[in-house]
């Protein structure tokens, strides 16, 4: 059987794409040498609103797979959210509402194909967890940051 990796991925992207004003989504880490470069990856204007650092990047942390009858696949995502900070536009309140809109998405879907949105080692835990929210820098621009651990459950069908 082929890795469903690609079509989990292209899955989470989707579902990112569809929340209103998420801002730029990118389905791997981003990296650069240069902030300025870094930053322009993220920059988004919202309706009527002025460019902004606003963006996400999704990225594979881990994939542990066990048989339990049946061969089941771990995934473990690690999406990174970065928003600027502007405390006159109370930026924080925008960005807690992203964050809490990807997690009631998420928390909302059932079987996709041959995977679920949820944690198969702690199914009683909802498939996002908000590990971190705080401000940090990025290239001279204070922005919101944080990290969200989304899971999903692969079952391994047999070819």
């Amino acid at each position: 059987m082929a890795s469903n990796y690609l079509n989990i991925l292209a899955d989470i992207k989707a579902r990112f794409d569809a929340i209103s004003d998420i801002g730029i989504v990118h389905d791997y880490e981003r990296l650069t040498k240069n902030w300025q470069e870094f930053l322009a990856l993220f920059a988004y204007t919202p309706d009527g609103g002025n460019q902004q650092i606003r963006g996400w990047e999704i990225t594979r942390r881990s994939v542990p797979e066990h048989k339990r009858g049946a061969y089941y696949r771990h995934h473990v995502f690690i999406v990174r959210g970065y928003l600027s900070l502007k405390d006159s536009d109370a930026t924080d309140k925008t960005f807690q509402i992203l964050v809490d809109t990807i997690c009631e998405t998420f928390r909302a879907v059932g079987e996709v194909s041959t995977w679920y949105y949820r944690d198969g080692e702690n199914p009683e835990n909802s498939p996002c967890q908000v590990d971190l929210i705080e401000p940090r820098m990025f290239g001279g621009v204070l922005c919101h940051y944080c990290e969200i651990t989304l899971y999903v459950t692969e079952w391994i069908v047999p070819t």
